[in-house]
């Protein structure tokens, strides 16, 4: 990123914040861990709100979860980026006077958002019925591995192991047959977002009712809903072609969809959509495609895929990707190179979106990634740099107690 580019997403971050934040004037308490949790309270920073992060004396888990790339060793890559503008407090909760003053805090919040296993609060005499008797306002949030009233609400879970259990990693394998788990959270980043959106649909009844409520979310459950469409499919499937939904994609009624050869490299490319198909013919100038009985129509074009990938990557041969990816995208087809993280941060599309900022001045000065949503009325509000550990603790406690 350019120092012209950096400086004006400073800028337009830094930006005077007015009171037309919808959480400005509202406490929350963050009680969470890693991603998921954390990620919700930082869109309620981004909405105004006061989040007060509450860390145990060693500090959260994505606090110790360092780049292990050389010169980067500070780097805390899980934390950095979902702790704008958050205050820390430390506290003991296995010590009783800490638990004391967590209770004190709690009646001066709107939101209590934690992420321990099932009945730990409870033990503690902190648990969302108590909580909400001292402050019936109060909207207590809580994020679990699994749902129900069972016993796999009790098991513990992070991203991966939901990720495989709840079959998002059916198609994926390495050569040998091992699961490829992708790099990215995608099930605590969904889920995240997912519990920002309870969090504020509760405080929305609240201003309406009067009164606050209990929300659940869990990263199964939000695992499953990102694959409503196949396992939905699933549902209808009977068990002799239980075995033909495993290619994914492949088994729907997509194609062309996905990456093809081009004459450098890898393109991806998605024209399924009748209007699409015929737009890329005439981009490929094959318009002898859509004559072609095996790619009449959608249904055809899923049922001879090598076929159909073979014909397109004649004619995909003879340019490099970055040619295919703007005659594509002038012709209104849906084309991308496959960027590494590398190539993402160098891109026309990430500068342009201003997905960078820098938070904070001087040592404290960090770059971060901005929460996707973006507001005409009000700026984000979260433009202080991560806290250190404990950095809030007499700030915040002082105040409850005067």
């Amino acid at each position: 990123m350019t120092a012209a580019v950096t400086a004006a997403v400073t800028a337009a971050v830094t930006a005077d914040v007015t009171d037309r934040r919808p959480m400005a004037g509202m406490r929350v308490l963050d009680l969470t861990s890693n991603v998921a949790g954390p990620l919700a309270c930082q869109v309620l920073v981004d909405l105004g709100a006061e989040v007060v992060k509450i860390e145990p004396p060693t500090g959260e888990a994505g606090r110790n979860i360092r780049s292990t790339i050389p010169g980067q060793e500070d780097l805390r890559p899980y934390f950095l980026p979902h702790h704008r503008g958050k205050k820390s407090v430390v506290l003991d909760l296995r010590n009783d006077e800490d638990v004391a003053r967590l209770l004190a805090l709690a009646d001066t919040a709107d939101v209590f958002v934690q992420g321990f296993r099932p009945g730990v609060l409870d033990r503690l005499g902190l648990g969302a019925d108590v909580l909400r008797r001292r402050n019936p306002r109060l909207v207590h949030a809580s994020l679990s591995a699994f749902s129900g009233a069972g016993d796999q609400h009790l098991r513990p879970g992070i991203d991966a192991l939901i990720q495989a259990e709840s079959g998002l990693l059916t198609g994926l394998s390495r050569p040998d047959g091992a699961p490829l788990l992708p790099a990215p959270t995608v099930v605590d980043a969904c889920s995240g977002h997912v519990l920002a959106q309870a969090v504020l649909a509760a405080l929305l009844a609240r201003e309406r009712h009067g009164e606050g409520d209990v929300v659940e979310v869990a990263l199964y459950d939000v695992a499953v809903s990102m694959q409503a469409p196949h396992i939905t499919r699933q549902l209808h499937t009977a068990p002799e072609h239980t075995h033909l939904t495993e290619t994914g994609r492949a088994s729907m009624a997509v194609a062309p969809s996905g990456p093809f050869r081009a004459a450098d490299g890898w393109l991806m490319l998605f024209a399924y959509v009748p209007k699409h198909w015929n737009l890329l013919a005439d981009a490929l100038g094959r318009p002898d495609l859509r004559e072609d009985p095996r790619f009449a129509d959608q249904l055809e074009r899923s049922r001879h895929p090598a076929d159909l990938a073979a014909a397109l990557e004649e004619t995909l041969a003879a340019r490099t990707v970055a040619d295919w990816v703007e005659i594509l995208t002038a012709a209104g087809v849906m084309a991308s190179p496959v960027r590494t993280w590398g190539s993402v941060i160098g891109s026309a599309a990430f500068a342009e979106a201003e997905l960078a900022v820098t938070v904070g001045e001087g040592d404290r000065a960090e770059l971060a990634i901005r929460t996707p949503a973006r507001y005409r009325g009000f700026t984000p509000a979260g433009v202080a740099p991560t806290p250190r550990l404990g950095e809030h603790t007499d700030e915040v406690l002082g105040a409850v107690r005067s």
